[in-house]
């Protein structure tokens, strides 16, 4: 890996891996409106507190998402995102109380292993619920800016994340990456929830 990974929380350069649920399972995105909107709040926040975002999936009752923090921290990040959103849904379904489960859910990916690992879990996250045949045709992830060859840089930090993949050309390095999740595609099992090596 090319640049070595943070093992502190909330240290700069510090990645995670975070998941937000609905409250009682229920239902986060309603209509295509509301999967625009949340992607919007990201990527308003993503301006905001200058982190970087390398993959995202967002399923009906949950969202997965891998972030590099800068100097602010991922509970103020995720702060932002969750109320911004929460407000907007609330306000939108005419309802009222929570919409998350607790606040979020968040693991330091303090390991190259985990590092992969999670990006392979969340761009598989809607094969793997039966949402897609394909990770490409999941119109809600991330992987389609790494399955298109012409990306430019801007809301995922597509090169930056293919950087941790090694030396090569860019292009070299996405066929490798998109090889990866084909392979991992093949593990038709859904795997339990990944941890760090450290806790295993």
């Amino acid at each position: 890996m090319v640049r070595k990974l943070r093992e502190k929380i909330d240290a700069p350069g510090a990645l995670y891996h975070i998941v937000c649920r609905g409250v009682n399972q229920c239902r986060i995105f309603r209509a295509v409106r509301d999967y625009k909107k949340f992607l919007a709040v990201l990527e308003k926040a993503k301006n905001r507190f200058g982190f970087y975002l390398y993959s995202y999936n967002l399923l009906p009752n949950h969202v997965h998402f891998s972030i590099e923090v800068g100097d602010i921290s991922v509970s103020e990040i995720m702060h932002y995102i969750n109320g911004y959103y929460a407000g907007y849904f609330n306000r939108r379904h005419k309802r009222s109380g929570h919409l998350f489960q607790d606040r979020f859910y968040s693991t330091l990916i303090d390991t190259e292993f985990y590092f992969w690992a999670v990006s392979a879990y969340i761009d598989l996250n809607a094969v793997r619920a039966g949402l897609a045949d394909r990770p490409e045709d999941y119109r809600w992830s991330s992987y389609q800016f790494y399955f298109q060859k012409d990306y430019t840089e801007g809301f995922i930090d597509r090169e930056r994340f293919l950087g941790f993949g090694g030396e090569g050309s860019t292009e070299q390095l996405r066929q490798n990456y998109l090889e990866f999740i084909r392979e991992e595609a093949k593990i038709k099992k859904r795997p339990k929830f990944i941890k760090s090596e450290k806790f295993i």
